[in-house]
């Protein structure tokens, strides 16, 4: 049986071959800060789509996948912060002396010396450093002076697409990747600087992991936007190990069981465990899930409804319990977290004490949805209650 990425990878593939051909016109394309103009026509976008997302070879498109990311978590320890790259990109030089890497440096920075053994920390002209079977973008290099050359306040820039028709092409993919998958597509961003250590060490690079955003437009139309740019965003390791996770459990999990994205930090703290046992925001919770005519997950009660139980009755359950999680102390931190908690009638509640719910209980929470899932998808009704 497929996986969850390769199914939906395959998908998007087959998708994706459908609105290239069908919404790029045969015409000139030029892309900004450009001269040149590009002649795109069906037999270019043929010839991109084998190259990028080949249907014919959807069962390894996955593989590619998990590769690209793969590859980019092994540079992720040497990434610098948001805050020292933004610094870094704000010299405005291509040298850095001293005293500008001791400042980077206290700000988070990595300053990695010049390895002809990796084409991430080489100083090579080509701007977009591509993967296994060069189906999507690793890696793009920045110097001072690129067109649009601006890195905004909350890190985001554009960066321009190579001048062929397979080049833009791939930049639709990966947003169109992302955009299916739910989940960030991130490559590295490279700067690199003269910072002489000897006569061979020259050269010294600050990277870090930057996600392709604000592509909803880019892909209402390919055939307006295959020579946009891409806009990026600088972003923390922590962000992208936390959506490796997601991406790794697409690969490993089966149809029937589902992956969710991260719930944000500041709404999971908010609606933790002990905010919401016996408080002003648990009785909104019930008070939603009565109103919407959600049920009881167990069986001993046959799956009543919660409008028929007074709220002293209905509980938050653990799927992990806390007891389990004492046990194993690496999961204390999140055993009250939204996603660990699922309204349950008390009877139910009180007959699984100690234990994990069941395979058929399991399942039963899992269609009716822990809290964290509310959160996402109702998160404002249920406030508002």
């Amino acid at each position: 049986m497929e996986n969850r990425l390769e199914k939906t990878i395959i998908a998007a593939a087959k998708k994706f071959n459908d609105k290239a051909l069908t919404e790029i016109p045969t015409k000139n394309y030029q892309v900004a800060g450009k001269t040149i103009k590009i002649l795109v026509n069906k037999s270019k976008i043929k010839n991109a789509l084998k190259k990028t997302c080949p249907t014919t070879k959807s069962s390894i498109l996955s593989k590619d996948m998990i590769a690209h990311f793969e590859e980019l978590e092994k540079f992720l320890p040497f990434c610098s912060s948001p805050r020292s790259f933004r610094s870094a990109w704000d010299l405005r030089s291509k040298a850095l002396n001293k005293y500008d890497a001791d400042t980077l440096v206290n700000e988070g920075a990595q300053i990695i010396p010049v390895n002809k053994g990796s084409r991430i920390f080489e100083a090579i002209q080509q701007g977009v450093e591509l993967g296994q079977n060069q189906r999507l973008i690793t890696a793009v290099r920045h110097s001072e002076g690129n067109y649009d050359d601006i890195l905004d306040d909350q890190g985001r820039f554009s960066y321009q697409p190579p001048t062929d028709a397979t080049g833009m092409l791939r930049y639709r993919w990966c947003q169109y990747l992302s955009k299916q998958l739910n989940v960030p597509f991130f490559l590295i961003a490279v700067m690199w600087f003269e910072y002489r250590i000897s006569k061979s060490l020259n050269l010294v690079f600050i990277v870090s992991p930057a996600k392709i955003i604000d592509f909803d437009s880019d892909l209402n139309n390919l055939g307006d936007s295959l020579s946009n740019p891409l806009t990026l965003q600088i972003v923390n390791r922590s962000e992208v190990y936390n959506y490796l996770n997601i991406l790794y459990s697409l690969n490993e999990t089966k149809l029937e069981i589902e992956t969710r994205s991260p719930l944000d930090e500041a709404l999971a703290r908010e609606w933790a465990f002990d905010k919401i046992n016996a408080s002003s925001k648990g009785r909104k919770i019930k008070k939603w899930a009565t109103k919407t005519g959600k049920a009881c997950p167990g069986t001993l009660c046959n799956h009543i409804k919660f409008g028929k139980l007074d709220s002293k009755n209905i509980a938050f359950g653990h799927i992990i319990s806390q007891d389990w999680a004492r046990s194993f102390t690496y999961i204390l931190g999140k055993v009250d977290h939204p996603d660990n908690l699922y309204l349950t009638c008390q009877k139910c509640n009180s007959s699984l004490s100690n234990n994990f719910p069941d395979t058929k209980l399991r399942k039963e929470i899992n269609n009716r949805r822990t809290i964290g899932d509310w959160l996402r998808s109702a998160e404002h009704e249920i406030r508002s209650v």
